[in-house]
């Protein structure tokens, strides 16, 4: 998933995210985190072709923006999102999964997924 991310935004765009996201460290509020990876995703939008194949991260990001909801309905769209957000995360050395204040269990992937297209 990460090889496709990269061969849409290319190697030294996702270098400069990924430089952002180490910068903003581990212990960041998650919105700050958001916000990259959110622009991660946008910028791959509209990097990425415009009539992605079925199955292809392109489409993926396309699909999300053209139907918004299908974020909330766990899709295979959303579900490809998932998986890419969890990688960049790791890459960037970040934890996808935390924990509220109030303990309730969440990702930055969930929350990302969520608000990224709108």
């Amino acid at each position: 998933m990460l090889k496709e991310f990269k061969k849409i935004i290319g190697n030294s765009s996702y270098s400069v995210f990924i430089n952002q996201l180490q910068v903003i460290g581990s212990d960041a509020r998650t919105h700050r985190i958001r916000v990259v990876i959110a622009a991660m995703l946008r910028f791959a939008l509209e990097k990425g072709y415009r009539e992605g194949e079925d199955g292809t991260l392109c489409q993926a990001l396309l699909a999300l923006d053209e139907e918004p909801y299908l974020a909330v309905e766990e899709s295979e769209e959303y579900e490809r999102l998932f998986e890419l957000i969890d990688e960049i995360c790791r890459e960037a050395g970040l934890r996808n999964l935390r924990e509220s204040a109030r303990g309730e269990s969440y990702s930055i992937a969930e929350k990302t997924n969520s608000r990224s297209t709108k």
